[in-house]
């Protein structure tokens, strides 16, 4: 995404995506919309922008400047930014940045995705894109530190600063910056507990850094562990009254990242099939016939909470926003660097994306007749489980999803698992514990602490995160000042009702597991597969589970237009580009619906899917 190199003087600049490639049809949002929802900050600037964009690799053999070809960690460039921003990527400064221009990524850098085959390509709005978040994150640390140890890499980053700043200020260059490091300075010092918010941070992602196995990395491109990612993030932090002011990472807190979830698809379904008067007595339902994430009654891959703002601001702090969960702090306790505002508007956007049609002028005519008779055998097979009609809504209107247990699945069972791990230390945290019974610890057994077969007491996650995150979200309206009407709008309380969060896989009330099947509107552009993104392509899926690739790679993007989803290779240059299904969390067994289907029928099925 960087031309690179230009002369001696070592300046850099980003060059436009190739125009001949990308076949960008749109799927809902309008050219206005989609600059907010590629750039808009939510909050999770991690780096000064001046820093990533001076610094070269953290390879000591090269003089590249880091923010050229960003596309190798899956991020795509936006041909209409004045500055070719990568989509996803955000440039912002808010009450922890001092005063500075942060670089931080939102919802598009995991949810705008690009599908090429034959020299041509169609981006698609809301579709899970081949984004390395981990190791984007990670090099782009290694690069800033690099350079403070480095001598000839601190002068390649000072000789690119000084050429911008005096194409910048001219002869008043020497003064202003320092002047401006100054006022950044100072404006640090005068708030001190957002400066060691920031430097807790630091510290926990180094620690995060020190604990990850190369053998068995855990998130890649297109997938990530989000929830561990976000416990680790948030509960690491936590501590009792510390009258130093001293802040060790709590490692006690810190878990494995072994259970990796794809990025899924956000669009919702406004032509929806049902007749909102069917079930009303032929009245108007009172409710809008959308079929689609924003009418779930439960929200994430595990289906934890019902609550969309909280599970966003979990998102967030999981892709690095700051927040003070210093006790001592009292006064700025919760405080965060949350656009509250920010966050109800992209989620709302999210919510204008259609699902997309099947671009024929780049994956081919779709046949209709095989098409058809792929719609017989879908509503014999598939719509039992995936259509949804109005006699699956609540009274407020929102979709009962279909969940199941891992058992009765038979997909991966790890996220699930790791999801109801206790929290073995809630710091300065309201919690109330609650006691696990001896069956129940069969259950976690690979959680910290747990000890297979003996009954304890500990403290829930579901509770530790409502805690924590509900703090961080009254704060973040108090800051922005919304009141209680503004509030239930953003939340959508009239009709998800109050907020809980549970341990779905104990909690033995819910009729239902934690694994929900989702409806299948545009699933021909959301590979790859299953929860965790174990199988590359839907025709695997409708294989028995020994048939399916036991590795494959991921992050290029070249499309499979017959087998829908992305060609299989296991040949890959890229860090954490394998995904291994003999690994713990990446397993691909399971789902054997319609998986007897004959050849000719699974084809027949795969049609009528690209029209679905």
């Amino acid at each position: 995404m960087i031309a690179g190199l230009l002369d001696d003087q070592m300046e850099v600049r980003f060059s436009p995506p190739n125009p001949s490639l990308v076949a960008d049809y749109g799927n809902g949002l309008e050219p206005q919309q989609k600059e907010a929802y590629y750039h808009l900050s939510q909050g999770s600037e991690i780096l000064p922008w001046i820093l990533l964009t001076t610094v070269d690799v953290a390879d000591p053999d090269s003089a590249k400047p880091f923010v050229e070809n960003l596309e190798r960690y899956g991020l795509l460039p936006d041909p209409v930014h004045p500055d070719n921003l990568p989509v996803g990527l955000t440039v912002s400064s808010n009450p922890f940045t001092f005063g500075m221009d942060f670089v931080g990524i939102t919802c598009s850098a995991c949810h705008v995705g690009e599908l090429r085959h034959g020299g041509k390509a169609v981006r698609v709005d809301g579709a899970p894109n081949m984004f390395n978040m981990q190791l984007f994150y990670s090099q782009a640390v290694d690069a800033v530190m690099a350079t403070a140890n480095d001598r000839r890499k601190l002068w390649h980053a000072l000789k690119r600063l000084g050429r911008r700043d005096y194409k910048r200020y001219g002869i008043a260059a020497p003064l202003v910056r320092p002047a401006t490091l100054v006022y950044y300075g100072a404006n640090a010092l005068l708030h001190r507990d957002r400066l060691d918010a920031r430097l807790e941070l630091i510290a926990v992602i180094r620690a995060a850094k020190e604990q990850r196995d190369p053998e068995h990395p855990t998130s890649g491109f297109g997938r990530l562990d989000a929830f561990d990612g976000t416990r680790n993030f948030m509960f690491t932090r936590l501590r009792k009254e510390d009258a130093s002011g001293g802040f060790e990472v709590n490692k006690a807190n810190m878990v494995k990242l072994d259970a990796a979830v794809k990025f899924p698809p956000l669009w919702s379904r406004k032509d929806s099939p049902l007749d909102p008067a069917a079930a009303n007595g032929g009245q108007p339902q009172q409710y809008p016939a959308v079929l689609g994430f924003k009418d779930y009654d439960w929200v994430e891959w595990t289906m934890n909470t019902n609550t969309v703002m909280e599970r966003n601001i979990t998102e967030t702090l999981g892709a690095g926003a700051t927040v003070i969960l210093d006790p001592a702090r009292s006064s700025s306790l919760f405080e965060s660097s949350i656009p509250i505002e920010n966050m109800h508007q992209l989620e709302w956007l999210a919510y204008d994306i259609d699902p997309p049609q099947w671009p024929t002028e780049v994956f081919g005519e779709i046949k209709t007749d095989l098409a058809a008779a792929g719609q017989t055998i879908f509503q014999d097979r598939c719509a039992g489980c995936h259509e949804y009609g109005a006699d699956q809504r609540t009274e407020s209107g929102l979709i009962r999803l279909r969940g199941m247990r891992p058992d009765t699945v038979g997909t991966d069972p790890t996220v699930a698992l790791r999801i109801s791990c206790p929290v073995p230390d809630t710091g300065a945290l309201p919690i109330s514990s609650r006691s696990y019974s001896a069956e129940e610890s069969e259950f976690l057994k690979a959680c910290v602490g747990v000890k297979a077969g003996a009954a304890f007491e500990g403290s829930p996650f579901a509770g530790t995160v409502q805690a924590a995150v509900d703090g961080i979200k009254q704060k973040a309206y108090a800051v922005a000042g919304i009141d209680d009407a503004q509030r239930r709008v953003m939340e959508d309380l009239d009709r998800r009702g109050k907020v809980i969060w549970r341990d779905t896989l104990l909690d033995t009330k819910a009729p239902y597991g934690p694994y929900a099947a989702r409806p299948l509107h545009g699933i021909w552009a959301a590979a790859p597969f299953l929860h965790n993104g174990s199988v590359p392509t839907l025709y695997h899926l409708l294989l028995p589970p020994e048939q399916r690739p036991k590795q494959f790679a991921l992050g290029e993007r070249e499309y499979d237009p017959t087998k829908l989803g992305f060609a299989v290779t296991t040949s890959c240059s890229q860090q954490d580009c394998l995904v291994d299904t003999t690994r713990t969390g990446d397993g691909n067994g399971g789902h054997l619906w319609a998986t007897d289907l004959t050849e000719a029928d699974r084809m027949a099925l795969l049609e009528y899917l690209k029209t679905y």
